[in-house]
């Protein structure tokens, strides 16, 4: 299981060799698996590393792992700049979506990032907007449950334009920001691999 905290800091204060002054929270009161759910604090379980490629960043970084006394699962603590399974930053994906959208062209969204990382790619754009489209319902759901009544529901909107709602509109939308607030809120990513609504 992965809990995003929202952190102040900048990744290459998490960066393996760097200064190594990145704060993690405390340790859960209780442990958040539903089979186990025992009111007991979690003990250090040591770090484990992981690629992260940003704007103004490409290294790997140090995430902090907790672990049950009782039922033994491990909890990891991702700052809010990593997005869950994916190695590039939330910030970035949603931006080279944005970017996407609002040029109508995948090609000059990969352009424009070229010169943030050579490892960009039209398929990128593409497994990033499936994956935006195939959490739909989990996106709406997630947004209802941060602001009840703000998810993109009137006229149900065919995906390319529910795709520049959610990318570009005045409700809430994708923002590095709502990263955080949306994992709280349902326990999943908006870019999970499990979109179920459970």
């Amino acid at each position: 299981m992965q809990i995003v905290f929202n952190s102040a800091q900048k990744p290459k204060d998490y960066q393996i060799g760097g200064t190594g002054i990145g704060e993690y929270p405390d340790a859960p009161q209780k442990c958040p698996f539903k089979e186990c759910g025992v009111q007991i604090m979690l003990k250090k379980h040591g770090f484990y590393t992981r690629g992260l490629i940003l704007y103004d960043f490409c290294g790997e970084i140090k995430i902090r792992r907790y672990i049950c006394c009782v039922c033994k699962h491990t909890v990891s603590m991702l700052p809010s700049f990593c997005l869950a399974y994916y190695t590039h930053g939330v910030e970035f994906v949603v931006g080279l979506m944005k970017a996407a959208v609002e040029t109508g062209s995948k090609r000059k969204a990969v352009k424009a990032y070229s010169n943030v990382t050579e490892y960009i790619s039209r398929r990128h754009i593409m497994k990033y907007l499936a994956r935006l489209l195939q959490n739909r319902r989990l996106i709406q759901y997630g947004f209802n449950q941060i602001s009840p009544g703000s998810a993109v529901t009137s006229g149900s909107p065919g995906d390319n334009e529910w795709t520049r709602i959610i990318l570009l509109g005045t409700r809430p939308t994708l923002s590095p920001e709502s990263n955080t607030e949306f994992h709280k809120a349902i326990g999943k990513s908006f870019m999970s691999t499990h979109n179920k609504i459970a």
